[in-house]
């Protein structure tokens, strides 16, 4: 009967502890995009112009970046509008209270190169 009382009290402690493992984060991105446009001169390929986009808002990259913004604007859309998560024990130690940096290059240099980088900002607590 005491072995019993031992391994339940053994158990719910171990349980009670990796629940309290757990955090509510929260994130913002801001993101920093770059395209660059080139175009053929004598048939080698040129840096013709570039143009630069940022955001900043909460949330997170929720999708696959793409390759037709023209504004900063057209960013909001691929940030996901839940920006509060519950991370528990090696994910929140991955996120807790941290930077994370990302990038992504997508494009060709006849519809242009799109050079995505952004950064999660994430607090828990």
């Amino acid at each position: 009967m005491k072995t019993r009382i031992i391994l339940l009290t053994l158990l719910s402690s171990v349980v009670l502890t990796s629940c309290m493992d757990c955090m509510d984060c929260k994130s913002t991105t801001d993101i920093n995009l770059s395209v660059e446009y080139y175009s053929n001169n004598n048939g080698t390929m040129g840096l013709d112009s570039t143009t630069n986009f940022s955001y900043s808002g909460p949330g997170l990259i929720n999708t696959t970046l793409p390759l037709n913004i023209t504004s900063s604007n057209d960013l909001i859309p691929y940030l996901s509008p839940v920006n509060i998560r519950e991370y528990c024990g090696d994910e929140l130690k991955n996120v807790n209270n941290s930077t994370v940096n990302l990038q992504s290059t997508i494009g060709d240099s006849i519809s242009g190169i799109y050079k995505y980088n952004w950064s999660e900002n994430w607090d828990c607590k």
